[in-house]
């Protein structure tokens, strides 16, 4: 008698299991929360403190420019680092990068309500720029990792729905604690924000990449890489048009907060 088809022959040889499906030990909703709060710290971190500008420059007794170049600092850090996220993630894990993020960026807030000038509300607000990425990098990837294809995209566009609010929201309730607190009360809020955060990553975030499929972090070959993507002229047309989109943005929200209440007396 012959034995089925899909069967080893040799009885000694097991039959390989089917690949088991991760799925997080939350729900993909719970899991679409968190990934988006983690994304949100970067538009709170721009969007809240921008009707803070006068109240800052008054209070560090800076100029506009410097203060303006708060906003610089972070999105140059971040626009740095963000290349670096997820190769660290690769490296060491998506949950460590995520909790070692949030630690960093923690301390970055409340170095930076606790600047006394504005050179070191600079400093603060780099190390902001550098840690404030990895939500957005890491999300994406932990997605990649639990899900495929169309159940990929339904779970990144719920995602990106709850975070849209972020920048909505950020603008309004920076401007209610300006006029009834200080600028600093902002980065505290902002702290407790990341606190929580953190809690809530530690208990429920689970970690999708297992050290064996981990890859070394190699910088010279990202950089290699990274060097090669530059120097094409199709991503110089692609990037340039987004970079124009968005410099039109960010030049508004950053003289927005000086030219409407000094100039328009708004």
């Amino acid at each position: 008698m012959f034995p089925p088809p899909d069967l080893p022959s040799d009885p000694v040889v097991p039959v390989p299991p089917p690949p088991v499906h991760r799925i997080a030990p939350i729900g993909a909703g719970a899991l679409a929360a968190l990934l988006a709060g983690l994304a949100m710290l970067g538009p709170f971190s721009i969007d809240a403190y921008l009707p803070a500008f006068p109240n800052i420059q008054a209070d560090l007794g800076a100029s506009a420019i410097e203060v303006q170049q708060t906003l610089s600092a972070y999105m140059l850090a971040f626009a740095g680092m963000v290349l670096w996220h997820g190769a660290l993630s690769d490296a060491f894990g998506r949950r460590n990068i995520v909790l070692c993020s949030l630690v960093v960026f923690a301390l970055a807030t409340f170095g930076c309500a606790a600047s006394h000038s504005v050179h070191h509300l600079w400093v603060f607000r780099i190390l902001q720029g550098i840690s404030a990425g990895a939500g957005i990098v890491v999300g994406r990837a932990i997605i990649r990792d639990l899900y495929a294809d169309a159940a990929a995209m339904r779970l990144l566009s719920l995602v990106t729905m709850i975070f849209s609010i972020a920048p909505a929201i950020a603008p309004v309730l920076g401007g209610w604690i300006v006029k009834y607190s200080d600028w600093r009360t902002i980065f505290l809020g902002l702290l407790a924000y990341t606190v929580v955060l953190f809690i809530a990553c530690y208990r429920y975030l689970p970690e999708t990449l297992p050290p064996a499929k981990r890859q070394p972090f190699n910088p010279g070959y990202l950089a290699t890489n990274y060097g090669a993507i530059f120097r094409s002229p199709l991503f110089h047309m692609k990037a340039g048009i987004v970079a124009c989109n968005f410099a039109g943005l960010f030049l508004f929200i950053t003289a927005a907060p000086v030219m409407l209440p000094v100039h328009l007396h708004l």
